[in-house]
Order: structure tokens, then sequence, then C-alpha cells
């Protein structure tokens, strides 16, 4: 693989995040989603909620895209979550794993949460997904206490918990 750079994602990078997105969630979410929701998404209905989403996510937000020669591996979408900073999705193709993509994007992630002048950095986790969260253990997130809530994925009901990380910088997100 060649050299992995992380850039400023834009619109014409939907079609490689919902490829990954969708590669991502077939090889992580058996088990944790029903079978028959996750044989429902496709390339195209992943891209399209992307192409809805993106317009209407809190700002300020950033999509960042991992990529070799030209080939996204991986992205992270960040966006305001009040006066923290909120990793919304980071997902690296199952292909690509291993090999320090997922850390590199999340320095990137933290480093812009950072420059937004956010004090704190939240995400949410699918409580089944025990690999995802053991990554962010060992990347120095705290699981929070009472954080956890029932999302809807395509019509499944799922638990997602919480995790934090604190960042050098003070004075909150903008709003």
């Amino acid at each position: 693989m060649s050299t992995v750079r992380v850039r400023s994602g834009s619109p014409r990078d939907i079609v490689g995040v919902a490829g990954i997105h969708l590669a991502t969630r077939r090889a992580t979410y058996p088990g944790m989603l029903p079978d028959e929701v996750l044989d429902a998404m496709t390339p195209a209905s992943v891209a399209a909620w992307w192409r809805a989403y993106l317009p209407k996510a809190p700002r300020p937000n950033t999509l960042l895209v991992a990529d070799a020669g030209g080939d996204p591996q991986g992205f992270v979408f960040l966006q305001a979550a009040g006066q923290e900073g909120e990793i919304f999705a980071i997902h690296v193709h199952p292909r690509a794993q291993g090999q320090g993509i997922g850390r590199l994007l999340m320095r990137r992630a933290l480093e812009t949460l950072g420059s937004w002048g956010c004090d704190r950095a939240v995400l949410w986790v699918l409580a089944d997904n025990h690999g995802a969260q053991q990554f962010y253990r060992n990347s120095g997130w705290a699981p929070v206490p009472e954080g956890a809530r029932v999302e809807n994925i395509d019509g499944a009901s799922v638990t997602e918990v919480s995790y934090a990380l604190p960042l050098a910088a003070a004075g909150g997100c903008p709003a």
C-alpha cells in the first residue's frame, strides 16, 4: 500500500465514504444489527444517507478521509455537540484495518476538535461493539457514566454507549 495521507473530504468523497461505511458495518455488525438490516444496506442507500445528513449536520463539522494513492481507506466525521466536539463516525475499511489508519484518523480528528476550541471530545459506539470500545480505551478514552442511549439504525433499535476524552484546548466549541 502506498503512503496514507489524511485530507479534508468533500462531496466527491461520498461514494468512497459510503463504501467504507458499508464494508465496516457488514464486517463488524453481524449479531449487533439484524441480518435483514445489514442485507438491505447498499452502496447507494448509504451514500444517499450521507448526502442527506451532511447539509443538516451540526456546525462546525468536518469530514476527513484517509487515502493511499487516491484510494480511500477510512474516514472520520466530526461535528459540534453543544460545547463539546463529537466524533460522529470513524471507520476504516476492513482490508486496511490493523495498519495504523484508525490511529492516524483519530489523531487528526482530535487535533481538529482542539483547533475548534473544544475542551472535550465525545463519541457514541454500539454497546456490543467491544472491538471498537477496546480501540477507544487504548487511545485514552473513558466510558461516560450514565452514557447510554437507544438509537434507531435503519429500523433496528440498538444501545449505544458514550466515551469521552479531555482535550488540551479550553473555551468550548463554537456554537
